[in-house]
């Protein structure tokens, strides 16, 4: 596996944690930091892609 896999599952992962922490205990900041998580993962997909003609 690459490593851009587990950047994708560690900020996946860690995202979706910290986004039900923050909806459970009604903390917006937390969910915001999950987005931004989240958002990283999505991005780094397209790291992984290769030019194919």
């Amino acid at each position: 596996m690459t490593r851009v896999f587990w950047l994708k599952a560690g900020t996946g992962a860690t995202g979706l944690v910290v986004g039900l922490a923050g909806m459970a205990t009604a903390r917006r900041w937390l969910v915001w930091i999950a987005v931004i998580l989240m958002g990283v993962a999505f991005v780094s997909r397209l790291a992984e892609r290769r030019n194919v003609p």
